[in-house]
């Protein structure tokens, strides 16, 4: 099988996954945030730090802005949640 028909077969996997999961519509940012957040948490079983975030690979090249209304856009959606006070850099997979 070519490289481009390998290619081609994980984004069209990767969309069908994504319906399934009902992350249809997240920009490419948000898939980066949430992506990250599930590998830092190891799946959802540790909170993840905002510094965290800014140091992975995956975020590390994302502006703050970008950062923070992806975050937004994905508490908005329940698929992630603050923890602690207002001002808590905390955040945990839903």
């Amino acid at each position: 099988m070519s490289k481009r028909m390998i290619f081609a077969e994980l984004i069209n996997c990767m969309q069908t996954m994504e319906t399934d999961m009902g992350l249809k519509g997240l920009t490419h940012t948000d898939r980066q945030v949430l992506s990250s957040m599930v590998l830092i948490s190891k799946d959802g079983t540790h909170p993840v730090l905002l510094n965290e975030l800014k140091s992975h690979p995956l975020t590390k090249n994302v502006p703050i802005p970008s950062l923070f209304r992806s975050l937004h856009g994905l508490m908005q959606r329940g698929l992630v949640q603050k923890i602690g006070t207002e001002r808590s850099a905390t955040y945990t997979l839903v």
